[in-house]
């Protein structure tokens, strides 16, 4: 059967009617003779959808080797495309005590808006840091050790051998400051909140 054979009058009724949605048993009569149906409806639908992605490249800082406190290499890969707040500091160290005590004290507002890190440059290696950890509780941050490759890293924006440091990681890898000393609460809430709003690389093959 064609709609074709329907007279004239009912197959403009059936084209307006279905076409416009007013009449449900006209739409499937439409979709039926024109080789359609719901299933191919939902198909045009479906491949208009936007589609989004949440997956990183990890690049930049995230990519650089440390080593954490179990003396195992790794990277910062698996926190990419977040704002990070890296604390370059030594238990030895006042002025990294100072710091710390700083980013513990705010460290709801600051892990609301960055990853907090911690990279020791401590010739004790992994034990003596561990150790320091477990009689001076700090902030809740990740730990690691620092190695040739971090240091190398920053060392375009590190003016000062000196520590502390605070080094912000944009959520693309990128180092946006480098501060040497104390910050205040403001200003790192401040500065990670706004590289929050930068929007990272898209992963290979993703739309930007």
């Amino acid at each position: 059967m064609s709609i074709a054979a329907v007279p004239v009058v009912a197959v403009v009724y059936i084209a307006v009617m279905g076409g416009t949605g007013a009449c449900a048993t006209c739409a499937d009569l439409l979709a039926w003779a024109t080789g359609g149906g719901s299933d191919a409806a939902a198909t045009v639908v479906a491949s208009t959808e936007p589609t989004t992605s949440t997956t990183v490249r990890p690049a930049g800082m995230f990519t650089v080797p440390l080593i954490d406190l179990e003396g195992r290499p790794t990277t910062l890969a698996a926190h990419a495309g977040r704002p990070m707040l890296i604390e370059v500091w030594a238990t030895w160290c006042g002025p990294c005590r100072k710091v710390r005590s700083i980013i513990k004290e705010h460290e709801a507002a600051l892990s609301e808006v960055a990853t907090l890190v911690g990279v020791s440059v401590d010739q004790g290696g992994p034990a003596a840091v561990t150790r320091y950890l477990e009689k001076s509780p700090g902030p809740d941050m990740l730990e690691f050790m620092v190695t040739p490759e971090f240091r190398a890293a920053i060392k375009p924006l590190d003016t000062q051998n000196t520590i502390p440091k605070l080094v912000y990681i944009a959520p693309d890898g990128r180092i946006a400051n480098l501060s040497h000393g104390v910050n205040s609460p403001k200003f790192m809430t401040a500065l990670l909140r706004n590289l929050g709003r930068t929007k990272p690389a898209a992963a290979p093959g993703e739309a930007g």
